[in-house]
């Protein structure tokens, strides 16, 4: 609840950036979760997060400074050291109002 989506957004935005520098077009990213646990002060949050309709997809967006293999032709695989957290934003973003969860001990 708390982990999963900021790991799933960044296996997915390392998928896109090798494909864009390799020239691969990404179809599946899968995700195995090995220890999925909630903890019982977590529950009405969770609750109150399932509650909640999604939003439409956003779009994820890679800057122009990377370099494109299906436009270049080029490999560039020292790339994935130059990558910096503004070379990716997301089009379309929305977000319900934040939730916090308390410190599970």
């Amino acid at each position: 609840m708390l982990g999963t989506p900021f790991n799933l957004t960044e296996g997915a935005a390392l998928l896109s950036l090798i494909g864009r520098l390799t020239g691969y077009t990404p179809r599946w990213f899968t995700y195995f979760i090995g220890d999925a646990h909630v903890y019982e002060n977590h529950l009405d949050m969770l609750n109150e997060q399932l509650k909640r309709e999604p939003f439409p997809m956003p779009k994820l967006v890679i800057s122009d400074r990377v370099p494109e293999f299906a436009k270049t032709g080029v490999y560039q695989p020292e790339w994935l050291e130059l990558i910096e957290p503004s070379d990716f934003s997301l089009d379309g973003y929305q977000h319900h109002a934040p939730m916090t969860a308390p410190m599970a001990v």
